[in-house]
């Protein structure tokens, strides 16, 4: 469980995806290195219902549909009740519109390396030792990217090779259909705010993160917590990914600290623009990454504190 923290929160990152392309030269080495997914944790599916929530204040509605930024074809179309939302809805906010590459390139330097600086000069001896033992002479390619990035393709390619595709995310599913529909798009952070927040890591906490993505390489960790991930979604069970995240956070310091930094931090944002649109009248329709509604300090937590009234909506 310890790499939970690390695996959905690099993929939660719809940032991620838009920067896919640019570290394509890490693919046959993470094709050859990562584990490989058992076909228990491929052969586990249910139903799509999806995290949705209803949320009122006053005269005011806003849904809010907790996302996976990787899915498959078969996911959709979503639930009903999630369609009948979306069709309701005057405004789409999303994380970050990573709809545009030539945007998304512009901010890559900030997840890179200028030379002669690299990876291996931020991490420990032992974790570049180990970086080099698990992808040989490929390591030498990664010496270019920050950890985010390295551990971000790790997870990708996971989860590619269990079936999932990043052009299948939720949420580029809605941004994509927004913009079809012309509907009003609005970024609740926007994805240069993501790249600073990630790109800000210190070196402790980037070999932290890098440690963990190859201790769970080791284990063969990634593709079940995947597949908990992807079936507690879909199953619309919000305790369970609200238990997944506690986990993560009480293993150690190090957990806790990067939690707060990139999921309770983020929410108190998140809530307080959700908030800001709720008051303009229009009917809201937001889309972000499950974790952010589930749990304590959670999204669905905050407004509720405001004195919202907030359903669940399987």
């Amino acid at each position: 469980m310890k790499y939970i923290q690390n695996f959905f929160i690099t993929i939660a990152q719809i940032i991620t995806l838009g920067f896919l392309n640019h570290f394509v030269v890490l693919s046959d080495a993470i094709a050859q290195t990562a584990p490989a997914p058992s076909k228990q944790a491929v052969a586990n599916e249910v139903a799509t219902k999806g995290l949705l929530f209803e949320v009122k204040s006053g005269q005011n509605v806003a849904y809010l549909f907790g996302s996976i930024h990787i899915a498959k074809a078969d996911y959709y179309p979503m639930s009903k009740k999630v369609e009948d939302a979306y069709n309701g809805a005057d405004i789409v906010a999303v994380e970050a519109d990573t709809s545009d590459p030539s945007s998304m390139q512009a901010l890559m330097p900030k997840l890179s390396y200028a030379a002669p600086d690299k990876l291996q000069n931020h991490l420990k001896p032992e974790t570049w030792s180990n970086v080099q033992a698990v992808f040989g002479p490929a390591a030498e390619q990664m010496q270019g990217f920050k950890p985010f990035v390295l551990s971000s393709a790790v997870s990708l390619q996971v989860g590619m090779q269990m079936g999932f595709d990043p052009s299948q995310g939720i949420d580029l599913h809605y941004i994509n259909r927004a913009k079809k529909d012309k509907k009003s798009l609005i970024e609740l952070e926007g994805a240069e705010y993501q790249v600073n927040l990630v790109s800000s890591l210190n070196d402790q906490e980037g070999d932290a993160m890098i440690a963990s993505l190859l201790s769970s390489m080791k284990t063969g960790e990634l593709p079940q917590e995947l597949t908990k991930i992807s079936n507690a979604w879909k199953a619309g069970d919000a305790e369970t990914i609200a238990q997944l995240f506690a986990d993560a956070a009480k293993k150690d310091e190090g957990s806790r600290k990067m939690m707060k930094l990139l999921m309770d931090d983020r929410n108190v944002l998140m809530a307080k623009k959700v908030s800001d649109l709720m008051a303009s009248g229009k009917k809201l329709f937001v889309v972000v990454g499950a974790g952010h509604l589930a749990g304590e300090k959670s999204v669905v937590e905050l407004l509720q504190k405001q004195g919202m009234t907030v359903t669940r909506i399987r």
